[in-house]
């Protein structure tokens, strides 16, 4: 498989290559025609709607200093640089997708499928992206990760060749991609070759990623730390099975010295080279370019490489016919943690876990050494290409054509050795191949009548075909751990014992095709509106004879200082009033959804329910969790109104912008458990609203302004809150996973039992008078030892009626803080970011505790990775309950483990020095050259105990299996020939 993507790599270079070639011939029989100015080949016609929001509405990043801060993840550029971003991710580690919402988000977080339903749109020069589906997560009975390479496909993106990134948040603007726009979008526009000049861009950098570091414990401590529960509360059976690796004191390999982190942590090297050249005439142009940038990671050997090639043309064959190519490839080589947890979801089969790995670095040494025969290549492969014609008929009609093709594939090749495996080889193989045909046709006309009124009228149509599609199969007990490849013949297995081989297969398809009209009228760039209509018709969802969904949206705004009372302020520069309105259909991820009645069935046992396959033949299994989908499934929709402003004061040294937005996500389809007796667990209905209302404010302002210095700070500041309105069948509260969600409450609460302290002896447990019982959990009777849990209903029993919805997920306030100083040819750019009212649970405490549960059981939760053996946060502060109750004292859902998880952090500061003034480099005609230095993530404030604020999950919480984010510090060089 390696070699497919060698492959692939120079076929991209064999095309592109040629063709730059081929552009410098076509410069000949250009030169000679004259064209009077350029037009924007990647915009819409219907871009005209809302282009007075161009800098207002929408969130831009400078560029410039954005490629000076070497992050991998476009969001990660994103966070405090512009608002209503909500980033999260639970590990540091190179690749590993994130999850980012956009205004908050109507999805009720209840497994790692739920998340992809929540995530914004990327397009990349109009074209947006296609992802992983979701779908692969079905036949995994663990929800640890999703099967595949598992990678972060917005890593892709190479930054040196972005021109710009906007969030588009109101849907006045971001209504021309239709239900792709529910969530958001990150639209990313690249460079377009420079004509009439010839170009040469240059960026490289180097340097270092800070290794983490870890209160390192061994047997010792964890001794003193289990005896305390156990003088107190064990029996003689119980210290009689005290386990073994920590009964030998004169164990050197648990007792002796805790060093494990010298090497599980290491310094690593991260570098960055791009290179470009463009040229060409008006005529005729092109840009051509490659891109690499490695990040090494600072925990167990993960890491990231990414290889990027372009090539643009541009071509006006004749006058008013302008055609724009493009064709663009990216590889990542994604590098994985060795984790027990990573390994055995991905087995699905659990060894002894009675003894874990032991604290000291010599035989942690030999369990690398015997795990470097184990093979794991996880590859991601993108392809995007594009072909759009625009002709204008005159100087008022132009005709507008777009086709683009986008190809996404990804590959994982897993091998682990009997020799570590207990005697059980295991292989696993996985390609997933996702492509999406993209075409835009459209008709537009602008004018402006008498002077003063400018009329723009645009007519156009959609069409989308995405296909999604996996092939995994998976197989145990190989002949020899040399054969680490699967052969089949048909339906036989020639290496493999055909009943230990499973094979997997699904694809979906998903069509949609749109049609769209807007009108735009401004007076004197004084008043303006826009309105949008829209429909689009999904493959998604054909009941009852449609599967159309009608969309408008409009915006409007007022120039007041297009005024009389204002045109003569030397105060005010700017003052602009704008809102606007939309309505977007959603779509679902699933097929199935539209095909009417029809309930599905599991193959398998209890704790493997998904068994596709037997002695290698393939059988029809869909997971019952499914639930049912009956007629009148309707399409979910979200409706959003803002209201803003922007002003500028003092000749533009002070800028601000405010804005107000109500977004409702209504007729959101979700399961609703439904009695055993209907032959299924949930059925899916229609009629889940939900409403996220905000603020988002951004200032900049150039406080000093001299010859040689200048300070400009900024800040930004969003706020959403959010509240279910509604539920399916009349109901007013859902339970899922251990997950509760109540009208009039936030989706993003926590559901907690309260703690109130311990009882320390039988006689604390109130009794009930009526019946003379103790308090109990859910029948159980409470003992000393046990958690004073508050009985909120006072019915003497402890169970779910005595949860409360407490704490947020997301943050009630958040944004960034920047200072951009100057000082001749020195520039310094400092950016913070913050999140303040969000709550974290704590799990990686709760299961700290929890031992007595967890100790060597055959499940996940027996699991022990080497980063058990550190302390993180103060034990002395819970307590001391006894961890054999029948009540699980310790379990993560009570309020002992929710904390406080808001924090400010040094997201980035650059020292750069532009050297392009010198007289040296005058000469030599280069036109820039900029040194710079930038340290990354350089410290945190905050209370949190655990080891970082940010690294929670989609659920919010922090499980203590994510790597820490690094401390990094390049220096590189930037270069404009």
């Amino acid at each position: 498989m390696q070699n497919c993507y060698s492959l692939f790599s120079r076929k991209l270079l064999a095309i592109a290559l040629p063709l730059s070639f081929l552009m410098l011939a076509v410069e000949g029989f250009a030169q000679d025609v004259k064209v009077a100015g350029r037009t924007d080949t990647v915009g819409s016609a219907i871009d005209t709607l809302a282009k007075f929001s161009d800098k207002r509405k929408i969130s831009d990043l400078n560029i410039s200093k954005a490629i000076q801060t070497p992050f991998s993840n476009v969001v990660q550029l994103l966070q405090g640089n512009v608002t209503g971003l909500d980033y999260r991710r639970s590990t540091g580690e190179p690749g590993v997708p994130s999850s980012t919402l956009i205004r908050g988000t109507s999805t009720w977080f209840i497994n790692g499928k739920s998340s992809y339903y929540a995530q914004p749109t990327y397009v990349i020069d109009g074209i947006p992206m296609i992802v992983e589906h979701p779908f692969a997560f079905d036949i995994k009975p663990y929800d640890y990760e999703r099967i595949g390479p598992n990678t972060d496909i917005s890593s892709i993106i190479d930054l040196n060749d972005v021109a710009s990134i906007r969030v588009l948040k109101n849907y006045g603007e971001s209504a021309k991609y239709g239900p792709l726009a529910a969530n958001g979008v990150i639209e990313i526009t690249t460079k377009r070759p420079y004509a009439n000049q010839g170009k040469v861009l240059f960026n490289t950098y180097f340097g270092l990623s800070q290794k983490g570091s870890a209160s390192t414990v061994n047997g010792a401590f964890e001794n003193d730390f289990r005896m305390q529960f156990y003088n107190k509360y064990a029996s003689p059976a119980l210290k009689a099975n005290y386990p073994i690796y920590l009964s030998d004191a004169s164990q050197p390999a648990y007792f002796g010295a805790a060093n494990w982190d010298e090497l599980y942590y290491s310094n690593n090297y991260i570098t960055g080279n791009s290179f470009s050249i463009s040229g060409g005439k008006q005529r005729a142009n092109f840009s051509f370019g490659v891109g690499q940038q490695k990040e090494a990671g600072t925990a167990d050997k993960t890491g990231l490489d990414r290889y990027n090639v372009f090539l643009k043309i541009n071509i006006l064959p004749i006058k008013d016919l302008e055609i724009y190519t493009n064709l663009s490839g990216a590889l990542l080589n994604r590098k994985r943690n060795q984790s027990l947890l990573s390994r055995f979801t991905e087995e699905e089969y659990l060894p002894d876990l009675t003894t874990p790995l032991p604290p000291n670095k010599d035989q942690l040494n030999v369990f690398y050494g015997n795990s470097e025969k184990l093979s794991d290549v996880n590859k991601n492969a993108y392809l995007q290409g594009q072909l759009i014609a625009k002709y204008n008929v005159s100087d008022k009609i132009q005709i507008r054509s777009l086709s683009a093709m986008v190809v996404g594939d990804n590959t994982r090749e897993y091998f682990v050795p009997a020799s570590i495996n207990e005697g059980n080889s295991f292989i696993s193989y996985y390609t997933g191949f996702n492509r999406r045909v993209y075409m835009d046709n459209s008709i537009s006309y602008a004018n402006t009548l008498s002077g003063a009124h400018r009329i723009s009228v645009a007519l156009g149509q959609t069409l989308r075909y995405d296909k999604y599609k996996y092939d995994y199969t998976k197989a145990y007990r190989g002949p020899s751990d040399f054969i680490k490849v699967i052969k089949t013949n048909g339906y036989q297995n020639n290496t493999f014992d055909p009943t230990m081989v499973s094979t997997y297969k699904d694809y979906i398809n998903q069509n949609m095709t749109s049609f769209y009209g807007s009108i735009g009228y401004n007076y004197q760039e004084k008043y303006g509106i826009d309105v949008m209509l829209r429909t689009d018709g999904s493959s998604t969802l054909y009941q009852n004879g449609t599967s159309w969904f009608f969309s408008p949206s409009a915006n409007a705004y007022w120039n007041l200082t297009k005024e009389d009372f204002l045109q003569s302020s030397k105060l005010i520069n700017n003052l602009k009033l704008y809102t606007g309105y939309g309505r977007i259909g959603r779509t679902f991820l699933d097929n199935n959804n539209g095909y009417g009645p029809g309930y599905t069935v599991d193959i398998g046992w209890s704790g493997s329910q998904n068994i596709p396959s037997y002695a290698g033949i393939p059988t029809l299994s869909l997971p019952f969790s499914k639930g049912y989908t009956g007629f009148g499934v309707t399409t979910p929709y979200t409706e959003q109104l803002n209201l803003g402003f922007e002003l500028s004061m003092l000749n533009n040294r002070i800028n601000a912008n405010i804005e107000l937005y109500s977004k409702a996500d209504k007729n959101l389809a979700i399961q609703i458990p439904v009695p055993s007796e209907y032959g299924f667990n949930n059925r899916l209905l229609n009629g889940m609203n939900v409403r996220n209302q905000g603020i988002e404010l951004s200032l900049t302002a150039l406080l000093v302004h001299t010859k040689d210095f200048q300070w400009s700070p900024g800040v930004t500041i969003q706020t959403n809150r959010n509240k279910l309105i509604a539920l399916p069948g009349n109901a007013t509260s859902i339970i899922s996973n251990n997950r509760k969600i109540t009208i009039g409450k936030p989706i993003d609460n926590y559901w907690l039992l309260q703690n109130e302290g311990i009882y320390n002896s039988d006689a604390e447990v109130p009794v009930n008078p009526g019946t003379g019982k103790k308090l109990s959990y859910n029948g159980i009777p409470l003992t000393a030892g046990d958690p004073k849990w508050k009985d909120t209903n006072q019915d003497f029993v402890i169970d779910d009626q005595d949860k409360i919805l407490k704490g947020h997920i997301s943050p009630i306030l958040s944004g960034g803080f920047s200072n951009n100083f100057s000082y001749k040819n020195f520039s310094l750019n400092v950016l913070f970011s913050y999140a303040l009212g969000r709550d974290i649970i704590n799990s990686e405490m709760a299961n700290r505790f929890d031992f007595a549960n967890r100790e060597g059981v055959d499940k996940l939760s027996g699991i022990k990775e080497i980063t058990f053996w550190s302390k993180t946060g103060d034990y002395t502060k819970y307590p001391l309950y006894n961890p054999w109750s029948s009540v699980n004292p310790y379990q993560a859902d009570q309020t002992l483990f929710l904390e406080n998880g808001s924090y400010a952090k040094l997201r980035s500061a650059t020292l750069s020095y532009d050297l392009s003034n010198a007289a040296w480099f005058k000469k030599r005609k280069i036109s820039g050259i900029r040194v710079y230095a930038t340290g990354n993530n350089l410290f945190t404030i905050t209370n949190y105990s655990g080891t970082d604020p940010e690294l929670v999950n989609y659920m919010g919480y922090d499980t203590g299996y994510g790597m820490p984010i690094p401390r990094t510090y390049t220096i590189g060089l930037n270069l404009t020939l």
